[in-house]
């Protein structure tokens, strides 16, 4: 629809605000009086709406959106987007100085900018500025002359590792993102889809691929050594094995597969109740590309009978042992969740398992890869076997006939509440030459796969599944 004229953006509007009202009673209604399919977080640590309330969730952010399009500026929506990036790098900062947990020491009452300088070595003033930047972007709330607490959403950091690590990893984006203007320009990256012609490793000065450049052990004296946050054409250093010294995965690495495992609560949480886990009894599931098997921990615990094997590279199966038998021993001890070193570009070496599960698995990859990976896992699967992929499944605006509209006159992919899609999109596209696909994309890899997809299970999360089978 074309706001050009009074009249329609009045409609428009008049509209949305309906939508909004009508969407805020549902949820304050659940929040009232939760449905029976809402997930409370002392289940899982991340809560989950009910269907209906994560539909009004995702109307009332979606009409923000439409809200802001139908009375901002032009020129004025414009330039404070395209500035939105300095109030990123705030948020960077506050993470990188863990400033959520130091505003927890003061409770309600918050902490002094004094206080929050000498425990980061800060200038106050500085940091002041940056923190009011973030408090009227609704991070932190201002209490008191240079006084600072955490609100609602910052609280949320405190005591949570895994958020910590997924919150500050998204620096790693920042930094391709800013290369991503020149790389796409360039006669040999621009038109590539190779891994190692994206933006990430002209970013950071290195020769590496980004998994190349995680999973590469460095000598003990230099696991530490950041990624540049900022695009620093610094010049490649190779690294240089040392007799004397401990090769060790990098700090980054570590953060990295924390970050994972955030994502998994995050993102993935709902994918624990949105398929039926429960009918499957005993059944084995083979997370291919799983990490540290952050997902199976989650479902080891509401489904007691379900057996797990995870596959990935060895960095990520020595961390997610270590993560097991820290957080549930019992399950490696009994053989009900075993780790295995698998390379997914050969075939899976575990055969006719009932699931084989990818999440955000094939979005690191281009088209031929990510049919190589697909096909090496079909190679395995038996007659009865069903592989599930859970990555984001983008929607045009336009809506897709296998995706259920928003209510006019939103967009029709619910616009800036799935907005994380497209930005995780252009982070793939920065850092590994990666995508996000649409259904019909997903559709045709899996047929060069020799697969067919056989169902898309709407989850409350960006991510879907998608139910594949043998063609």
């Amino acid at each position: 629809m074309s706001y050009d004229d009074v009249s329609s953006r009045a409609t428009a509007l008049r509209q949305v605000v309906k939508l909004i009202q009508d969407a805020s009673e549902t949820l304050i209604s659940e929040w009232e009086n939760p449905a029976p399919d809402a997930v409370p977080a002392s289940e899982t640590s991340f809560a989950i709406p009910g269907r209906q309330a994560y539909d009004a969730q995702r109307t009332i952010i979606a009409a923000l959106g439409s809200v802001e399009e139908l009375v901002a500026e032009p020129h004025l929506r414009l330039v404070d987007f395209a500035e939105l990036y300095f109030e990123v790098r705030a948020l960077h900062i506050a993470l990188q100085h863990d400033i959520a947990i130091l505003l927890a020491k003061g409770g309600a009452d918050g902490v002094p900018v004094e206080e929050l300088a000498k425990a980061t070595g800060l200038d106050r003033q500085k940091l002041s500025r940056l923190l009011r930047a973030l408090t009227t972007q609704h991070f932190f709330r201002e209490v008191g002359p240079d006084r600072f607490a955490n609100n609602r959403i910052t609280q949320a950091l405190v005591n949570d590792e895994k958020l910590q690590a997924q919150t500050t990893r998204s620096s790693m984006g920042f930094a391709a993102a800013s290369a991503l203007p020149e790389a796409l320009i360039d006669p040999v990256r621009g038109p590539s889809q190779n891994p190692e012609d994206a933006a990430w490793p002209l970013a950071v000065g290195t020769k590496l691929p980004f998994f190349d450049w995680m999973n590469e052990k460095v000598p003990l004296s230099r696991a530490g050594e950041k990624a540049s946050p900022g695009a620093a054409r610094g010049f490649y250093k190779e690294v240089e094995p040392s007799p004397d010294e401990e090769l060790v995965p990098r700090d980054d690495t570590k953060t990295y597969n924390l970050y994972l495992v955030g994502n998994s609560k995050s993102l993935g949480s709902a994918h624990l109740y949105d398929f039926p886990w429960k009918e499957l009894g005993n059944a084995l599931v083979v997370d291919v590309g799983g990490g540290v098997g952050s997902f199976d921990l989650q479902l080891a615990r509401l489904y007691p009978e379900l057996r797990f094997v995870v596959q990935d590279q060895v960095v990520a199966t020595e961390q997610g042992v270590s993560l097991w038998q820290k957080e549930f021993p019992e399950a490696l001890e009994s053989g009900r969740t075993k780790f295995l070193t698998h390379d997914f570009f050969t075939p899976n070496p575990v055969k006719e398992a009932d699931i084989y599960w990818m999440r955000h698995v094939l979005h690191d990859w281009k088209d031929d890869d990510s049919a190589k990976i697909l096909a090496m896992t079909a190679g395995a699967m038996g007659p009865k076997s069903r592989l599930l992929v859970a990555d984001i499944t983008l929607t045009e605006t336009i809506g897709d006939p296998y995706i259920k509209a928003a209510p006019k006159p939103l967009l029709a992919n619910y616009g800036i509440h799935g907005h994380h899609g497209f930005a995780l999109d252009i982070a793939m596209m920065s850092l590994m030459n990666g995508k996000e696909r649409t259904p019909s994309e997903f559709r045709n890899l899996f047929e060069k796969a020799g697969l067919k997809m056989v169902k898309v299970w709407e989850c409350r999360s960006n991510l879907g599944i998608i139910e594949c089978r043998l063609a």
